[in-house]
């Protein structure tokens, strides 16, 4: 399979009249809203939630597609991720840390090949690879027979 040198992606945010919005990126639309606790009526997910749902989605696709061209056999991956975010002086809010787990089931015979996908997923994730110089990962990666 041969990847494209180049990848271009266009979103367009629209404002609901209310605390929120939806995002539309081709022929998909994700809904946004503000937490009540920032006045809004959290509706939806926040922003922030977005950004660390991309973040997990990307390391999702990085190690399915490893997976894919290492032929592991796998039971079930679940990726969390925990993002502390922290007003910085008069800069305002800043993410101080994001901590990532890739929890991997495997058949035994695959523990090994399953433990390899995933740290190629967080090897090769362009978006935690993108903003790593600005943001504090810590990265996990449990994997068990099942």
């Amino acid at each position: 399979m041969q990847f494209p040198d180049k990848i271009h992606y266009t979103t367009s945010a629209t404002w609901d009249k209310k605390t929120g919005g939806t995002v539309k990126s081709g022929d998909y639309v994700v809904e946004f809203d503000t937490p009540e606790r920032y006045g809004g009526m959290g509706r939806a997910s926040c922003p922030d939630q977005l950004f660390l749902s991309s973040i997990t989605g990307c390391l999702m696709n990085t190690f399915l597609n490893f997976k894919k061209r290492l032929e592991a056999e796998t039971s079930d991956i679940v990726i969390k991720a925990e993002m502390d975010i922290e007003i910085q002086g008069n800069e305002g809010y800043r993410i101080k840390e994001i901590e990532l787990v890739i929890k991997v089931a495997a058949p035994d015979e695959m523990l090994k090949l399953n433990r390899k996908c995933a740290e190629l997923a967080f090897d090769y994730c362009h978006l935690t690879h993108s903003i790593k110089n600005s943001i504090n990962f810590t990265n996990r990666i449990e994997v068990t027979k099942g």
